[in-house]
């Protein structure tokens, strides 16, 4: 069994409007989710073979508070323009030439092109995928044959409902 573990960047800031979109750093709400998600996804022991990440700004900066969570060094990262200008199609076409020695993968991203990607591999429709949101779809089959009859939405977990955190973890 392999896990694709999707997250949204989380919250960024406007407050600086010379900033272009892919300067654009984290605000302290998106900081404050980032480190929330971590502390919750902490105590579950993940590890992460491999971590696809946007070169936006926000987005590095997401995963830097959020690496500890997953196990994986932040220097190991593959930072990408695909995952900031792409689609579905080079996301999956990546995931799908993907050595079969790795098992989780973590996709952090942008929206819609993330939401978009948890719907196809699932089948299943979302309401939101917000900032900081986590999808975890496990795929019972080989990289090379990704598609999403072997794909299965494990869960979706938001910041908001962090607040509860003790109850959703049992959850998990």
């Amino acid at each position: 069994m392999k896990e694709i573990y999707v997250l949204r960047h989380a919250k960024s800031s406007w407050d600086n409007s010379n900033l272009s979109d892919f300067e654009r750093p984290l605000a302290d709400r998106g900081i404050r989710d980032a480190k929330k998600m971590s502390k919750f996804l902490k105590d579950m022991d993940l590890k992460i073979d491999k971590v696809l990440c946007s070169n936006a700004l926000r987005a590095k900066e997401t995963f830097d508070l959020t690496a500890d969570c997953f196990n994986f060094e932040i220097d190991k990262a593959t930072y990408t323009d695909k995952l900031y200008f792409g689609d579905t199609t080079n996301i999956i076409k990546d995931l799908k030439e993907l050595d079969e020695s790795l098992k989780n993968i973590l996709i952090v991203g942008h929206n819609p092109t993330l939401h978009y990607l948890v719907e196809l591999l699932t089948n299943k429709t979302i309401d939101r995928f917000t900032t900081c949101n986590l999808a975890t779809i496990s795929h019972d089959g080989e990289w090379v044959s990704l598609n999403s009859q072997q794909c299965r939405l494990k869960s979706l977990i938001k910041p908001k409902e962090l607040r509860n955190w003790k109850r959703l973890k049992s959850k998990y």
